[in-house]
């Protein structure tokens, strides 16, 4: 009896080990498709395409939402999947401020992917307010607080990619921006 006591108690340790683990990586998802993370990594070299890209993602998950707000029958699962959509969106602005971050360490020319993003966040800061505006109560419950954390974070963007071109447009002046970014002093 005492190695069956033993025996269970040793299973349920491994499963109390394992649980936490399979269950943080349920909950960890990535919004970039396959195609999606290729275009990345085929631009890591280039700060404006990846910022072009960057954008284009986050707009099509904005799309999307669109599109499911657009169907005139209302799926139960549409909340659901408008706040992940939502997450996906807020994941990739904070992912395109990362990058933003690395290339001006760099000193790296992207003022043209910058102006492309200053001109996305007021696009989508309407677009935002306009969700928040003309979602129905019960839907806008389930996806309210990230909703208000995306409006946030594309004002946030917008502050900053301002900054940031300001600081680049002066770098330009003084030739001090890194026009390859392949060929940087690391």
């Amino acid at each position: 009896m005492t190695k069956q006591i033993a025996w269970s108690i040793s299973i349920l340790l491994s499963l109390i080990c394992v649980l936490p683990a399979g269950s943080a990586q349920l909950t960890k998802r990535d919004p970039l498709t396959d195609a999606e993370v290729d275009q990345m990594r085929e631009a890591a070299d280039y700060p404006n395409k990846r910022l072009e890209l960057m954008v284009g993602f986050a707009r099509a998950r904005l799309t999307s939402i669109d599109q499911l707000r657009a169907n005139a029958t209302s799926d139960a699962s549409r909340p659901r999947q408008i706040h992940d959509l939502l997450q996906d969106f807020l994941t990739l602005l904070d992912e395109t401020d990362d990058n933003i971050d690395m290339y001006a360490a760099h000193n790296a020319d992207m003022r043209k992917g910058l102006k492309l993003l200053i001109e996305a966040n007021s696009e989508w800061q309407l677009k935002l307010r306009q969700l928040k505006e003309q979602s129905p109560a019960a839907e806008l419950q389930h996806y309210a607080f990230i909703l208000t954390n995306a409006s946030d974070a594309v004002g946030d963007s917008a502050k900053t990619a301002r900054e940031t071109l300001e600081e680049q447009n002066k770098l330009a002046a003084e030739k001090k921006l890194t026009k390859d970014y392949s060929e940087r002093k690391d």
